[in-house]
């Protein structure tokens, strides 16, 4: 097993196809590349210390992954399709080795637009790059089955897009059940949050992928059932013994290493200044923003509390309310750019006025507090006026008397006041 049997195989050369297939070193060699997929998709994602699955959990769910799509094209299509009904040897090792060989493909993930594009722009990025991963995959391994199987190359292709199309049905399914980004974001909606731009993005296209699945799926069996193939179907070969390059795989991973370095340090800090907003320690996160410039942090990542998720009114107040003219300008902006996608919102979720009279008597005396209100007054006052009011309750009528008479110091539009007049 050399580089250019590994880069042969990655652009379907027959020769090279063949060879992993009959090299036992394939199989070490492609665990080892789905592992560095780990670090390619994750380096600047997330801290490996918050989620240490995410190493393994490529080659965790490409276990499974590439196990169903084993039975669906080796067990099932293979038995089925041929000719004399010869049923195809069990080569469960073989196969995995070839669709583990894959992985360097998907570290064009590693790509990091998030650090040249802004959120909505990198998910656009991003979804291209798993179009581009995902057709490469599709494609190569159309090209492995029908190399070693014998089968012409349009009948491959219709194999592996059934059971991609199954496996894409299959992970949606139990990621909409169990917890998955596109059910979280239907409850946000559901509750009167919107989601971030970035995540209506990633609802559609997952949407799209679904449908498409489906259509896909139900043309390739329609199309596959009208003519059977007439040729015998090869049973896919033995791994033989053969020698991993282990010189080649240790200066990869240590390249990758040294690439996540700065991006986990970032991580770090994002993830430290997360558990302290987590334990509400506000000053303490504030204090810790203040010594680091914004570079220190992820760009891929909203600071906490993140606008967009159920926490954003019980933490954002009192971390607004810390803001003074001497903090630094990068966090007063990144904290009001919170604000603003705050109150996209439908429906308000803080408790009461009380917090949100400390916030805005906070913007009163921030430079940029004036400038902020003017773009923001009608979706503030929309939020203000949707809390029910109490007659009885002295406290919030006190704290919405506190905001009226602040945003009337800052210019906020008369009508918009009259709205708000607590008289």
């Amino acid at each position: 097993m050399t580089v250019w049997t590994i880069l042969g195989f990655l652009v379907g050369k027959a020769a090279a196809i063949r060879e992993a297939a009959c090299n036992r070193a394939s199989l070490w060699t492609g665990i080892v590349l789905v592992l560095l997929t780990g670090i390619a998709r994750n380096y600047d994602q997330n801290f490996v210390l918050e989620s240490p699955f995410w190493l393994i959990g490529p080659l965790a769910f490409s276990f499974f992954s590439g196990s169903f799509l084993y039975l669906i094209l080796i067990r099932w299509f293979g038995k089925y399709e041929s000719s004399d009904g010869q049923r195809n040897e069990s080569r469960w090792a073989t196969f995995m080795a070839l669709f583990w060989l894959t992985a360097p493909i998907a570290w064009l993930y590693a790509i990091p637009v998030e650090r040249f594009m802004d959120s909505y722009q990198a998910a656009q990025a991003n979804i291209t790059l798993l179009a581009i991963v995902s057709v490469w995959r599709v494609l190569l391994m159309s090209r492995v089955i029908s190399v070693l199987l014998e089968v012409p190359f349009p009948r491959a292709l219709g194999w592996v897009l059934v059971g991609a199309c199954l496996e894409v049905l299959v992970v949606f399914f139990l990621g909409f059940f169990f917890g998955g980004a596109l059910s979280q974001g239907i409850l946000r909606g559901m509750s009167g949050m919107r989601n971030a731009p970035e995540e209506d993005l990633l609802g559609s296209v997952l949407g799209f992928v679904c449908t498409s699945s489906w259509v896909v799926l139900i043309l390739n069996v329609i199309a596959l059932a009208v003519k059977r193939s007439q040729g015998a179907v090869q049973p896919l070969p033995n791994l033989s013994p053969g020698r991993v390059p282990w010189p080649l795989l240790g200066a990869l991973m240590v390249i990758w290493v040294a690439m996540a370095i700065v991006p986990q340090r970032e991580q770090q800090r994002f993830a430290k200044h997360a558990a302290l907003m987590e334990k509400a320690a506000y000053a303490d996160a504030m204090a810790y923003l203040t010594k680091h410039r914004q570079s220190d942090f992820p760009p891929g990542r909203r600071l906490e509390p993140n606008p967009y998720e159920y926490r954003v009114w019980r933490d954002l107040p009192p971390t607004v309310a810390l803001l003074t003219p001497n903090t630094p300008p990068w966090i007063r902006q990144t904290y009001l750019s919170h604000l603003t996608a705050t109150l996209s919102h439908r429906y308000p979720s803080y408790d009461s006025l009380t917090n949100l009279a400390v916030m805005v008597m906070t913007l009163e005396q921030l430079p940029e507090g004036r400038n902020w209100l003017q773009t923001n007054q009608n979706a503030l006052t929309k939020q203000i006026l949707l809390v029910t009011e109490d007659s009885t309750n002295t406290v919030e009528n006190a704290a919405r008397s506190n905001v009226f008479n602040a945003l009337a110091r800052m210019g906020m539009t008369k009508t918009n006041l009259s709205q708000l007049s607590p008289e």
